[in-house]
């Protein structure tokens, strides 16, 4: 029995194979020829993929430093740029949906509470003036109401003077009119 093995390795710069291709060509002597590939890769210590090209590796993460990054799992910080592997990423919801390693997500999600903070100020403060501006009209409308009633008293009262000058007129006419007639009479 004979057999004919050919390995084809794939290692990095530091010397760690990546991957080893065999295949093993077994002769029985008797003509049968039987052909075993195997094929064996390291993996990605972040998201578990076989890496079978040294050009898919990426290095370690930028914030643990303990797993190394591929093609697949490598992602960015958006903040500060980063290289994250996928333990290390989070992610934060403000304006946008953005990945951020844990320090920049500490400084958005403080960024985040003064900006609440401030929001709430600011919504106070306009409900505030509001109700000032909303007491100022309802001020305006009273002294509104005050002078219209005022102008009506005096209106009556200017009424009720005419009406009794128009009497006393009427009275003194007719009083003038009985005198020419006893004199003239």
């Amino acid at each position: 029995m004979r057999r004919i093995t050919k390995r084809f390795l794939t290692a990095d710069r530091s010397g760690r194979v990546l991957s080893s291709n065999s295949e093993r060509l077994t002769d029985d002597g008797r003509g049968h020829l039987n052909v075993t590939t195997r094929r064996m890769a390291a993996w990605c210590s972040s998201c578990h993929r076989p890496l079978t090209d040294t050009e898919q590796r990426r290095g370690r993460c930028d914030y643990c430093r303990r797993l190394t990054c591929c093609d697949a799992c490598e992602t960015r910080c958006s903040v500060c740029s980063r290289r994250l592997c996928g333990d290390c990423r989070r992610g934060f919801v403000g304006q946008t949906w953005m990945t951020v390693c844990p320090i920049c997500l500490v400084r958005l999600r403080q960024r985040q509470a003064v900006q609440d903070h401030l929001h709430a100020r600011k919504v106070a403060f306009e409900r505030q003036m509001l109700r000032q501006r909303e007491l100022a009209r309802l001020q305006a409308l009273n002294l509104q109401v005050a002078r219209i009633r005022v102008m009506a008293q005096l209106q009556s009262a200017r009424l009720r003077t005419t009406g009794q000058l128009a009497l006393i007129r009427e009275m003194n006419r007719l009083k003038l009119a009985l005198a020419r007639a006893y004199r003239y009479g």
